[in-house]
């Protein structure tokens, strides 16, 4: 499983959550990690380096033109590869950690996986990709994360809310 860390949300967002981001993503042994760079890409990089003091190791990745989790999967999906992931923002702690979530996207493995709350967490298979490919052609500038949830859906693909006790079936 590899992690999505997206910078550039919250201009001058803070440093220290944005490590605590980091620190949760290597608690649950996730190690592969790409950060979408946003307009602090310098300041990004000197500040993470190659992500060892986190536990993890970091692939820079230049931010699209268009904002956003949709597009930046979208832009991230040579690196993402057939690896499932974790799209998570700089400036979103989730209570506690991500440690259930994972357990529950593992267990049940989901095409989609949304956590409730703190805006921005969500996992996904690849089967996202082939969203992506579908609703890029159908959007105009680019594909909006709830879009890409409602098109796995609708495909009759499972997208489930997980909240630390209990994923429960959704539909965007």
């Amino acid at each position: 499983m590899k992690a999505l860390v997206l910078t550039g949300r919250s201009p001058g967002a803070d440093r220290s959550v944005f490590f605590r981001v980091l620190e949760q993503i290597a608690d649950v042994g996730i190690t592969d990690v790409g950060i979408v760079l946003g307009g602090a890409a310098d300041a990004v990089r000197e500040a993470v380096g190659d992500g060892t003091r986190f536990g993890v190791g970091v692939t820079y990745l230049p931010r699209s033109r268009r904002p956003g989790p949709g597009a930046a999967v979208h832009m991230a999906r040579d690196w993402l590869g057939d690896d499932d992931f974790v799209t998570y923002p700089e400036d979103v702690l989730v209570p506690g950690g991500i440690g259930e979530q994972v357990e529950a996207f593992r267990t049940r493995r989901p095409a989609a996986q949304v956590v409730p709350g703190p805006a921005g967490v969500y996992f996904f298979t690849d089967a996202v990709h082939r969203a992506v490919d579908a609703v890029q052609a159908a959007a105009s500038g680019g594909p909006e994360i709830t879009d890409l949830l409602r098109w796995l859906a609708d495909q009759g693909l499972e997208v489930v809310s997980a909240a630390p006790a209990d994923p429960a079936p959704i539909r965007p």
